[in-house]
């Protein structure tokens, strides 16, 4: 195998999927890159076994060949180098790094052994087809990612579930005590389905997205149990997790005794302030809907209290209604508006925040059952 290219197409390559590698006493060679070419470009690819990625360098290829390398030294070593020009030789000793002033030999495992291989991307191709715009998925994604449980006692919350309409994508996440739903509308697909993908997938796909210049679409492709999603040179690939996403269509309420129409920034401040004292007191904090405004309030016993008051347009005063703070601030990161509604029943009943403006998101939170 010999290879030409640059120094900033393989450092962006390697960068892209080296953080995936992970150390592995069982698999040594997850903690390796593989480096492969075919039909004349290099793909640098990696994979934690639950997710793969491939990334394809552009370059000259010379001779064709493949081996894994410590993921960890090459992308570091490469990162390092200050030539633009980058020549990589794979030999008996292993693969030879040169560049007009720099020589590296580093040694490396076999191939062969590397469970992430073209042929798994190849049956990717067959599985059913969708397009949708980058900006649109990131936005989606970015909306309902941060909802999905962080542990796998229950795997069907675990993930983000995808649901392909005729001409929509409904994504939602839950960890069964908040709910994100997002909806959005996409090119008419040849086939409906639905699957849930690991959010530990997700927030990779939207790390690499953050890095992305000048992409419109993003490809995805599904078969019964792996999804990949195309970003222009970069491809991920994850297992699907299987079951049922909770019919949760059934607790979304659909009437509320109160509501409130708020300043996004000025109640983002408030509960910043209110999660300070939270954090003392089981990360708790109290709305009230009064006549004219929302006041928040939380108490820690052994540091102090914090009390609010923001001013917002109220339909019907309410109780006080206990949240995790946490479930509130996370919310209130991703709205895009300038004011949002917030909608409540009663202190026992679900809650929820939605943009002032359009159905296309919502958002569903239950409240906290505390002892008076």
């Amino acid at each position: 195998m010999k290879i030409i290219c640059t120094q900033e197409n393989l450092n962006k390559g390697l960068s892209t999927v080296s953080k995936l590698a992970i150390p592995n006493a069982n698999l040594p060679i997850l903690n390796n890159i593989l480096l492969e070419t075919k039909n004349g470009s290099l793909r640098l690819a990696s994979t934690n076994l639950e997710t793969g990625i491939s990334y394809f360098v552009r370059g000259k290829v010379v001779n064709e060949g493949r081996i894994t390398i410590a993921a960890a030294l090459l992308a570091n070593y490469i990162g390092s180098l200050a030539s633009d020009k980058v020549t990589l030789t794979l030999g008996d000793d292993g693969l030879k790094i040169e560049t007009a002033g720099d020589r590296a030999i580093i040694r490396g495992l076999p191939a062969e052994d590397f469970p992430f291989q073209y042929a798994l991307i190849d049956k990717m191709k067959k599985g059913v087809m969708f397009s949708v715009s980058e900006a649109i998925l990131r936005n989606g994604l970015s909306s309902v990612s941060f909802a999905a449980a962080q542990d796998e006692l229950r795997p069907e919350i675990s993930g983000v579930f995808f649901n392909f309409k005729k001409r929509s994508l409904i994504l939602a996440a839950t960890d069964s005590y908040r709910l994100a739903e997002k909806k959005i509308v996409v090119a008419e697909v040849e086939s409906e389905k639905e699957f849930i993908v690991p959010a530990r997938t997700m927030q990779e796909v939207l790390r690499i997205l953050s890095a992305v210049e000048n992409l419109e679409k993003i490809d995805i492709s599904a078969t019964e149990n792996q999804v990949s999603f195309t970003l222009g040179d970069t491809q991920i690939v994850s297992r699907l997790i299987e079951g049922a996403f909770p019919n949760y269509k059934q607790i979304i309420p659909t009437s509320f005794k109160s509501s409130a129409l708020i300043d996004i920034h000025e109640f983002s401040s408030a509960i910043k302030m209110a999660s300070l004292f939270a954090r003392q007191g089981g990360n708790n904090v109290k709305l009230r809907l009064t006549e004219l405004e929302i006041v928040i309030t939380s108490i820690a016993d052994q540091v102090g209290d914090n009390v609010s008051r923001v001013p917002a347009e109220i339909t019907n005063e309410s109780e006080e209604i206990t949240f995790n703070a946490k479930y509130i601030s996370d919310i209130l990161q991703v709205l895009p508006d300038k004011k949002l509604l917030i909608e409540v029943n009663d202190k026992f009943s679900a809650a929820v925040i939605r943009p002032e403006k359009g159905d296309d998101f919502i958002y569903i939170i239950m409240p906290l059952r505390v002892e008076e």
